[in-house]
Formats: C-alpha cells, structure tokens, sequence
C-alpha cells in the first residue's frame, strides 16, 4: 500500500482561500487544461474526413496502462494508415508513450516493437497469460496484431503463436473478460463492415450500403494460445456493423455480460448463462429493451443513480441522440435519456468515444462525450464540441462543458479516463480524427477526496478484470467494476477510482472476485492508492 498527497501547491491555495471571509476550498473551479504538447505528446492521427475512406474517417481509440510495471500509467495510440502512402515518407504508425512518472512521456515505440502501421482502430492491454505485464491487442482493418509482453519493456509480435488471432477483417471494438471464471481473461472483437463488398462505382459513407462482418469471441486455453468459441458461446451477432463492445455484471450474478454497439443496426446485449454461452436478450422471452436500431458508436457501463447496479450509456448518430439505459435490476433496462438531462446536449452531435467517471470526485459519476462529425460530403464543419455532463446527485446531470474549457471543436473518436499524473483525479485523453490529440489534465478535481484501487488476482485473471468494488462512507455507497475495453475502441485505466466529498474515511470496501471470494477491508484512509492482492485460498 502507498499514499500519495494532494499537491502542495493545491493545499496552499485551499488555505489562502480559507483564509478570505465569506470563501471555501469549494469555490475552487475544477478546470480541464490542454497539456498534449506539454506533456511530450506529438502524435498527429492519420485519418481524418479528408481521406474518404471508412478505416481512416471512423477511427481510432487509445489505452492507458502500466506496461512496464513501473506504478504509473503509459498511453498507447492507433493510427490510421493512408490509401495512397506518400513518396519518400515513412507510413503512419501506432505509437507507445512511456510516463516518465513527472506530468511527461517519452515516445518509446521502436524499443518496445509496437508501431503497428495497419489501418488501426482498437486498442486494450491485458494480461492474458497471468505473468504479471500487460500484454497488447490492436484491431485493424485487415489484420488486427497481438503483443505479448517480454516483460523487458519490449513486446513480442506473438500474432500467430498465440493461435493466428489476426482474424482479417474490419477489426473495430476490442474488450478482455473472463466470461467463464476460469481464472484467465478471454477476448472479444467486434468487427465493423465488410469494406472488400463496396458498390461498384459509388463512393460510400453510410454504413447502409455495406454488408456487416461477423464478431469474433476468443477463449484463452492457459496455455498461451486462444481458439475461436464464438459459435459454441452464440455471441457471432450475425453479419452486424459493430463498433462499441464493454463486458459487465449488469444482473449482478457474478459472470460478466457483454454489450455490442452496432451501426445502423440492433444494438445486442448478451447474457452470461454461466455455462459458456450467452442470451441475446432481444429475443421477446428475454427483452433487456437495450436493442434500440441506431448509429451504435461507444459504450460504457457505471452506477450513476448509486443504486448497486450498473446502468448503460450509448452514444450514436448525429439526431439520432445518444441513451442512457438506467438498470431495472430485472433484467430490463428503462430509457432515462430525457428525464436525465442527457438528452439536449447531444442534439446535432455524432457522438463516439464516452465514460462514466467522477471527475470531481464528490461521489457520484459523471459522463464524457467525444463528438465530431463523419460526413465528408456535407457542408457542415466535422468539428464539434465534446460533452461533460456533470452529476446532479438526483439523478439528473448539467452540461458543464464550456464552464469546464471543453469549448473547442474537434473530430473525436476515442476517448480514455485515467488519473496519468497520479494526483487523485481523473484526466482525459481524446483521439481526434485527423488531427492531434487532445490530453486534458485535471485541476482541481482533488479538492474533494478519493481513493484509488488496484487490484491483483491470485485464483482470478491477474489483472483482477471483473472484480466489482463496494464503497461504504456513511450513507453513500458506490460501486466500481473494473472494466477492460469499452469507450470507443478504447481502454480506460484499470485502476478503481471512487470520490467521497468532504469524507476522510471510507467505512467500508467489499470486493467481489471472479472467483467469487469476497475480501472486506474496514476503515480506509482517503486520499491513497491501495494494492488489493485476492486472498489466497
């Protein structure tokens, strides 16, 4: 176990602003300030509307992990590539950030071996064979790639040893769980269109007028390799345009479910059966009423009403408005889009890239949107303002954004939440489309105080993915569930971070493994990171 403080810097303000009649700490604006190229981030994506081609204008995504073990959280990027690679100019590539563990990264791309230069879309880190490093898959259109970490701060292009999971295809959505609790975590892709079957003579840029491909669900055999289970688990999903994909516990029966986002097309929440296979709950004997036929884009699972349940937010369409599903704990799901307030701020927006986080760490999750547009034959600029919706605590949110510095329009895809700088809050990294990045640091959202968790699997996956925490302070209770894959062909970090206001005791914290041990810790300090080892049985 560690701690780390607030900034000293931070504490002094609080103070002076406490020493001035009539203010508080509170009165301290939280703001999210643009430190890309602060930071040392100077990937420019390859993609964009101007390239009228499907890889290049619906992607990329981005993911946050510890790869090198080092306790802070690197960034890896997925590229796009060019239709028509230019002369004398090295190709597009995928880019590793190392955190030099000071608010900076330094590009360490050619020494781990992972600047894929396909046409990237996806990206998640997991370890997958329980070593203790994160390995990497990325999807592609056409072949996706596989690393395997050598735990040297280098990785292994271990595409084919691991059991050919290239799958060719239109790669889109990538998530790691482990469906069947067998104490190693699975992989799923979802696959968008089949890209080789356009109509002849047209140039297209509606999903419509392609043919879907076929998702993918691969088992892990403990030994290094996966083989293909898709069918035996009925999770193919038939010939859909899929982008978003998250696995949860949405019934809280402790297998994890899993969530498809499909273009143009049924959205498909499957039920773990907890015998290897999943429901698709469209069917009438089993409506979740989750299948809504939209632009289906990002996904992400989070208990904003603090009701121990995990409700579901979507993002879609320009005009066909984002939804957020708000849990039942029946199995259905009722559509809470309107009375929540989320409605109104996606009017005229394309959403992608989202995730429930508590950026202001008062105990209850608020949720942001990557926006940007996808038509380049409209006259309308793709540029958009991305959204934060910021939690009334009554199960209603306010869009906060421009008060936040979030006012300036950009193409976003991907989006990643992750505390990189290690401070207590949690900041964003945005992948725009054609354009740079966007890495939004978080001032001010320490005030209130937080508590971070890592946890480490001993009978479960190491990673502990599918671990679900319980937070007690007083009357407010919180749960988290870490998550791996999900946003919009992104991964946030795998670290749980919950806010608890003026709070500085957490009372209690349940954590739930995969393999159904239950761990209680009592009477936890706040502001701190803790390693949450599973107890050995």
């Amino acid at each position: 176990m560690y701690t780390r403080s607030i900034p000293w810097f931070l504490t002094c303000i609080q103070c002076l602003l406490m020493a001035i009649p009539g203010s508080s700490a509170q009165e301290i604006p939280v703001r999210f300030v643009d430190v890309t190229a602060e930071a040392g981030i100077s990937f420019r994506h390859a993609g964009g509307l101007r390239e009228r081609v499907m890889p290049a204008i619906v992607g990329s995504g981005a993911a946050f992990a510890d790869y090198d073990n080092d306790g802070d959280l690197d960034l890896y990027i997925a590229n796009s590539a060019r239709p028509y690679p230019q002369a004398n100019a090295p190709p597009p590539q995928n880019v590793l950030y190392q955190n030099n563990g000071d608010g900076t990264f330094t590009d360490v791309t050619a020494i781990a071996g992972v600047g894929d230069t396909g046409w990237g879309m996806g990206c998640a880190f997991a370890d997958y064979d329980n070593d203790g490093d994160a390995d990497l898959y990325v999807t592609n259109y056409k072949g996706n790639v596989f690393y395997r970490n050598n735990g040297d701060g280098t990785f292994t292009d271990f595409t084919v040893g691991a059991g050919s999971v290239d799958h060719q295809s239109f790669g889109a959505g990538v998530a790691w769980a482990d469906y069947n609790n067998d104490g190693y975590v699975d992989l799923y892709i979802a696959n968008y269109l089949d890209y080789t079957k356009v109509p002849q003579g047209k140039e297209v840029f509606f999903p419509y007028d392609f043919f879907g491909g076929t998702n993918v669900l691969f088992l892990n055999k403990k030994d290094g390799r996966f083989i293909d289970v898709t069918g035996v688990a009925r999770v193919s999903g038939g010939f859909h345009l899929s982008l978003g994909t998250s696995f949860a516990d949405y019934d809280n029966d402790g297998d994890l479910d899993l969530y498809v986002a499909n273009d143009a097309d049924q959205n498909i929440l499957y039920r773990n059966e907890g015998d290897g296979t999943f429901l698709n709950t469209n069917i009438p004997d089993a409506r979740s009423r989750t299948g809504d036929v939209r632009g289906g884009m990002g996904v992400t699972w989070g208990d904003y009403d603090n009701d121990a349940d995990l409700d579901l937010f979507v993002t879609n369409w320009l005009d066909e408005n984002n939804i957020l599903y708000r849990n039942n704990l029946d199995g259905t799901f009722a559509d809470a889009t309107a009375r929540s307030g989320c409605f109104e701020s996606g009017l005229g927006k394309t959403g992608w890239g989202t995730e429930f986080f508590d950026y202001d760490n008062d105990g209850d999750l608020d949720l942001y949107i990557a926006c940007g547009h996808i038509d380049p034959a409209t006259q309308e600029p793709p540029a958009q303002d991305d959204i934060l919706l910021q939690n009334n605590g009554d199960g209603t949110f306010s869009d906060v954004s421009e008060i936040l510095g979030l006012d300036s329009p950009r193409t976003g895809r991907g989006v990643a939440i992750a505390d990189y700088d290690d401070d207590g809050d949690l900041d964003i990294f945005v992948v725009n489309t054609g354009e740079r990045p966007w890495l939004l640091r978080n001032e001010g959202g320490n005030q209130n105080h937080w508590l971070k968790i890592r946890t480490v699997g001993t009978n479960s996956n190491h990673d502990g993915i599918g671990v679900r925490v319980e937070a007690t302070t007083g009357a407010l209770v919180q749960i988290r569930e870490v998550t791996c894959g999900g946003s919009y062909l992104s991964q946030s970090s795998l670290e749980l971070e919950f806010g608890f206001g003026k709070a500085t005791m957490v009372d209690s914290i349940v954590i739930r493994w995969p393999s159904g041990t239950i761990q209680t810790l009592k009477d936890i300090e706040v502001d701190q990171t803790i390693i949450a080892a599973e107890p050995e049985e």
